[in-house]
């Protein structure tokens, strides 16, 4: 039905295109990346969106881009970023929504949606006072998902309000974190699931035990063990599966849709295959930084820059992550990028200080063709699928957003294969004084972006208008 309607929409629009002035923008010899594959067309553009896609299109526009046989691909959508976030009472992240979309879209990301976390008790007035930070400042087009950190009978009445009226499609609960007054106990997040199984609402996890941390914790702490190293071993791949377990078990009660987010363990991972192999809704989400790095980084001087929760694991849970997205165990991948400066990171007498979190949304492409196109052989339609075909579906703005199709945003960008960009904090754009991937070799460079049709990112450099982005209204259909 989609499609019938999809075609439909095309007739109409190139019939509108051809009666009036022609395009808005034409991009000539793309070779674009879908699901489906690789072939070769123009993309005809007018109004924001995809006007018509074919070879040798001729209709007049105002603006040509020559793509030149290079790769065009859909504008990723990066579903877990943390700008502007409140850490402790006065540490924030080092990225606001300016600074952070920039970063997103010269990495090729035209979608990011972040978080509203809380501060007082009224949902709705926290939803608003959030998008009011971001509108004005984002570059891109974003939406928002909702912690709840409790529930009852009232906050079931404001999140159905931000279901029906705000365009809220995904909340997120945590496992973990109870000092901070975000974890959910047991009790309340089945209501929750129970919740957004009736209005058709995702749920994103964050799992860790959080018992089982504190209990290795105070371990470590009472033998004066404080470097970066303990920060992952007291978060081993046990801490991450049994949450997983116990997660996906209620999900499989209630009937709700879960995402397990940032997973780093290859026995998470297998927790949620196993869940899946059950009949249980259950979706991953991996990170750049997990797909890089292991715990050895934490031994070095500066470890603690690499600290993140979960933290990084080992070679073996390394490539587990890799199996799991050349075949089907993951859906989506995102960046969780919360980053801070050296100055906030390092210095700190124990790792349990450190505020957690690293930059990654402009990296997430780039990583991801690189290691996993190239080194690993991941077909280019899965590596669509990963970054912008399954979050639109997730999140709820396909066929919106995440697609090359007539009548989609015209959100995409172009990658040369034929270079290699060596990745340093100079040439990235996050509003910090580091990388943790600094010299590090990825195999391709992303040369332009386009947001709706806009060009927005030009060799490299941010060329758009700072608030250009716009809020999305989300609403989850049923899976083609």
């Amino acid at each position: 039905m989609v499609r019938w309607l999809t075609s439909l929409y095309f007739c109409l629009q190139l019939i509108d295109v051809l009666a009036k002035d022609g395009f808005d923008l034409l991009v000539r010899n793309c070779r674009i990346v879908d699901v489906e594959g690789v072939y070769e067309a123009d993309i005809g553009v007018v109004g924001g969106r995809i006007a018509a896609i074919g070879r040798n299109l001729e209709t007049r526009a105002e603006k040509t881009y020559d793509a030149g046989g290079r790769y065009v691909l859909p504008g990723a959508i990066d579903g877990h970023v943390h700008f502007k976030l409140k850490y402790f009472e006065d540490v924030y992240t080092a990225d606001d929504f300016y600074t952070g979309t920039v970063a997103a879209a010269c990495g090729g990301v035209t979608t990011i949606i972040d978080f509203v976390t809380p501060e007082t008790k009224d949902y709705v007035e926290d939803f608003r006072r959030r998008k009011a930070e971001a509108d004005g400042d984002v570059v891109v087009d974003y939406g928002l998902h909702v912690s709840v950190t409790d529930f009852d009978e009232k906050i079931a009445r404001m999140l159905t309000n931000l279901f029906e009226k705000e365009g809220l499609a995904s909340v997120k609960m945590f496992t973990a974190y109870s000092r901070r007054g975000l974890m959910l106990d047991d009790g309340k997040a089945y209501k929750l699931m129970k919740l957004c199984r009736e209005k058709n609402v995702l749920v994103m996890v964050h799992a860790e035990n959080e018992h089982l941390i504190n209990t290795l914790l105070e371990e470590f702490v009472s033998q004066g063990k404080t470097e970066p190293i303990y920060h992952a071993w007291s978060r081993p791949d046990f801490v991450e599966a049994e949450a997983v377990e116990r997660v996906a078990f209620l999900a499989g009660l209630t009937g709700a849709e879960i995402l397990i987010v940032h997973v780093s363990s290859a026995m998470g991972l297998n927790t949620i295959l196993e869940a899946r192999r059950k009949g249980v809704k259950i979706h991953g989400e991996t990170c750049p930084h997990y797909l890089m790095f292991t715990e050895d980084v934490y031994k070095r001087p500066d470890g603690a820059k690499f600290i993140m929760s979960p933290p990084l694991k080992k070679e073996h849970d390394k490539e587990g992550l890799w199996k799991g997205l050349l075949t089907d165990g993951f859906s989506v991948v995102g960046s969780d990028h919360a980053c801070f400066n050296l100055s906030q990171k390092l210095g700190h007498k124990s790792f349990t200080t450190v505020p957690g979190g690293v930059a990654g949304t402009e990296v997430i492409n780039m990583i991801l063709y690189s290691e996993g196109v190239v080194k690993r052989g991941m077909p280019l339609s899965r590596f669509v699928d990963l970054t912008a075909h399954n979050p639109a579906k997730l999140y709820g703005i396909y066929p919106r957003k995440g697609v090359i199709r007539v009548g989609a945003d015209a959100d995409f960008y172009i990658l040369d294969p034929s270079q290699k960009t060596r990745l340093t904090r100079e040439n990235l754009h996050s509003n910090i004084d580091h990388s943790i991937y600094e010299d590090v070799e990825v195999s391709c460079r992303i040369v332009a972006t386009f947001a709706r049709g806009e060009q927005i990112v030009d060799n490299g450099e941010f060329i758009g208008k700072r608030g250009r982005g716009e809020y999305l209204h989300m609403k989850r259909g049923e899976a083609e």
